[in-house]
């Protein structure tokens, strides 16, 4: 098992030896490189220790609110930011404590706490706000006491040999600096780095996403029929990330003997750079292209790093000459990712390329009430439909939902199932969407639904009486009451009509859909249409 070995103990060891030819063709490379750099490396020290009763003397000494809450802080940020977020900026020693009026985190360095100021402190007072009320305020600090338990730890003795540093499953065994076996010494969080890894029997299949999870379970069984690479797109939060996870978990558990390795662009990148630097080129690539299956998460990362664009290419010519598969996640598909080289776009478009749509009503329901479940939170019919309707978004939007909910529940003390309107009291305004943050134009409500509804803006904006036009026109002044002071005189003005009484029919129209449940027009759902429009207009889609 590979042990983590302190970088620039690596940088060290690498510089008594005299470089090879092909470590002084690398280092010729790096002035090519500066334009991919990622923020320079950084000493990261390792995990502290931190006993649980000295842990809660302290909590207690300055008001803190018991360790559940912090777990409710941490579940909630954790839904917010993603895992791998999470895992950078509190896996090296970092702690939250929560108090009634503020969430105190420690770190252990002043680069760590500017970081986190600079990347983190939006999200930070955001989940604070949700949880503890608008009062709430972050303050992150550097704890001396924190930092010389890390001082302490980190004198021990440095491995003798480096890591992958990528997670990678060797031999059916988690390594690596993203999933890890782990030093011998406790770390902060109980639950195993590797388990954060999903599985493929737990996601939520329906409609939007039925051709993606097929795809991705069959590339996972390595099935002859199986294509050699799959690109998997689709906007932030409808489960991709988990598709990708879940392959190299189901890949690992049929063939323990694999060689797989599960990175982010941004991991590759910067290894590749580090490798460049040292001199260690040829050892990166032989990692790299001896894998069975390499998985890259946020490919489009790699937009505008020319160098590394070149190195991925090659990657991904000799992984193929190999007989091993390539699995790789974007937010878009490759033809839409600005600043890509053609030759990467050919390869990626040459596997297959599957779009993952937000999930649609019945799955949002299905993760609802999965996700109550796991928490053990008891939701009333009411109260599901509120966060179905809520969230139309995303699949992490849920989430957070559903942890803001037990966080309330927990701190209100209810123990009964929760209701609809007691799940708008402790989900708050942003969650109910009453009134956007800033204005929205009635322009920009016609452009939605001609774009949500396939129809013609002409169509809408002229006289014409055919069905989808009118039940269009009664969407967006549906729409428009909701989100607008406008009235209905405005409204009809801005659809191109001199009365106003044909506009105010639309709407009621519309009303009368949604409480029979009725299409809106053939193969779209009135309320999921709402839900889905209203989601872009107030959250900015």
């Amino acid at each position: 098992m590979s042990q983590l070995l302190h970088p620039r103990a690596t940088l060290a060891a690498s510089s008594l030896r005299a470089p090879s030819p092909s470590g002084r063709r690398s280092l010729r490379l790096a002035e090519t490189l500066r334009a991919d750099s990622a923020p320079p490396l950084r000493e990261t020290p390792p995990p502290v220790s931190v006993g649980a009763d000295a842990q809660e003397q302290e909590d207690s000494a300055h008001g803190a609110i018991t360790p559940p809450e912090r777990e409710v802080f941490e579940q909630a940020l954790t839904a917010r930011i993603g895992e791998h977020r999470f895992h950078m900026h509190f896996e090296t020693g970092a702690r939250v404590t929560c108090e009634p009026t503020r969430v105190r985190i420690s770190t252990t360095t002043g680069f760590q706490a500017d970081r986190m100021n600079r990347q983190l402190r939006g999200d930070l007072e955001a989940v604070a706000h949700e949880l503890y009320g608008s009062a709430a305020r972050i303050e992150i600090t550097v704890d001396e006491a924190l930092s010389l338990c890390v001082a302490a730890d980190s004198a021990q003795p440095l491995p003798s040999s480096p890591p992958a540093p990528m997670a990678s499953l060797t031999g059916g065994a988690w390594n690596g600096a993203t999933v890890s076996a782990a030093p011998q010494r406790q770390r902060l969080r109980a639950a195993p780095r590797e388990e954060s890894f999903r599985r493929l029997d737990d996601f939520v299949v329906g409609d939007a996403n039925r051709l993606a999870f097929s795809a991705a379970d069959s590339f996972a069984q390595n099935s002859v029929s199986a294509p050699a690479l799959l690109f998997l797109h689709g906007e932030c939060g409808v489960g991709k990330t988990h598709l990708l996870q879940g392959i190299c978990r189901r890949w690992s558990d049929s063939a323990p003997e694999s060689n797989i390795r599960y990175a982010t662009a941004e991991q590759f990148t910067n290894e590749y750079i580090a490798a460049v630097r040292a001199g260690t080129l040829d050892d990166f690539r032989r990692r790299i292209r001896k894998l069975d299956l390499l998985a890259i998460d946020d490919v489009h990362f790699f937009a505008s790093k020319n160098a590394t664009q070149t190195e991925f290419l090659h990657t991904i010519d000799a992984i193929a000459l190999s007989g091993a598969r390539l699995a790789l996640v974007s937010d878009e598909h490759p033809r839409q990712i600005k600043r890509f080289s053609e030759s990467l776009i050919s390869r990626f478009l040459s596997g297959m390329v599957v779009r993952l749509d937000r999930p649609d009503r019945a799955t949002r329901l299905a993760l609802v009430r999965r996700l109550a479940s796991v928490r053990d939170l008891a939701l009333r019919p009411c109260a599901e439909e509120r966060l179905v309707s809520r969230c139309a978004g995303s699949v992490r939007e849920i989430e957070g939902a559903i942890a803001r909910l037990v966080a309330a529940a927990h701190l209100d003390g209810v123990e009964q199932a929760i209701t609809g309107t007691l799940a708008d009291r402790m989900l708050g305004d942003e969650f109910t969407n009453a009134l956007p943050s800033a204005p929205i134009r009635l322009s920009r409500i016609i452009d939605a639904v001609v774009q949500r509804l396939g129809i013609p803006r002409d169509e809408i904006l002229n006289q014409s009486r055919h069905q989808r036009a009118t039940r269009a026109r009664g969407v967006v002044a549906h729409l428009a009451r909701q989100l607008t002071s406008s009235s209905y005189p405005e409204i009809a003005r801005a659809l191109g009509r001199n009365a106003h009484s044909c506009v105010h029919a639309g709407a009621k129209l519309v009303e009368q859909l949604l409480r029979d449940d009725e299409p809106l027009i053939a193969g779209v759902s009135t309320r999921e249409a709402i839900d889905q429009l209203r989601h872009d207009l107030v959250r900015g889609g």
